[in-house]
């Protein structure tokens, strides 16, 4: 027969060891969030792997391309282009957009055009991003300054040869089988 004291001790064990299990929730939770803080502050020696927060990668990303590699930190910032909220993506985008413009815009500073088709392929990629950042976000003046800057910077097009064809015919008429002259 159970007492009614022995229910309340009971009652009050589990309350305290439920009590015990959210409270030892919680400092993980604050562990591992103390942890992403401290790789967001110093990023440097971070080691990425699937599980890394977007914004770690984020911050890695950023602190690649101010130590110059962008590469590195394109291929970071295109592993979290996708991620859900859009005003992360956003960042991410112009971002991107950013370190495209920058590349081109040194490019075509130092080789002009001899590096046309590179430069080209640059400008192009960094509107993308740059417009993919202002329908995310159309009040960015930062976005929008860029895509403008752009679009002066774009390089002019590749004059095509002039076509030196001269044909024999008098005519432009078929000759083929089936087909009546003076068809198309």
């Amino acid at each position: 027969m159970v007492t009614g004291v022995k229910l309340r001790e009971a009652l009050a064990s589990g309350l305290l060891l439920l009590g015990l299990a959210v409270a030892a929730g919680s400092g993980y939770r604050l562990i591992v969030l103390a942890r992403e803080n401290a790789a967001i502050h110093d990023p440097r020696d971070v080691t990425l792997d699937e599980d890394t927060a977007p914004e770690v990668v984020f911050a890695k990303a950023q602190a690649l391309d101010r130590e110059g590699d962008y590469q590195e930190a394109l291929r970071l910032y295109h592993t979290i282009q996708n991620d859900p909220v859009p005003a992360f993506r956003q960042r991410v985008h112009y971002n991107m957009g950013t370190i495209y413009l920058r590349e081109a815009a040194s490019l075509w500073n130092a080789r002009g055009v001899l590096e046309y088709a590179r430069v080209h392929a640059l400008v192009e990629m960094a509107k993308e991003n740059l417009k993919e950042a202002l329908r995310l976000n159309p009040d960015d003046q930062d976005a929008r300054f860029n895509l403008e800057y752009a679009f002066r910077i774009t390089p002019p097009p590749k004059e095509k040869e002039k076509a030196n064809w001269q044909g024999t015919k008098s005519s432009v008429f078929s000759t083929l089988p089936g087909i009546p002259g003076g068809g198309p």
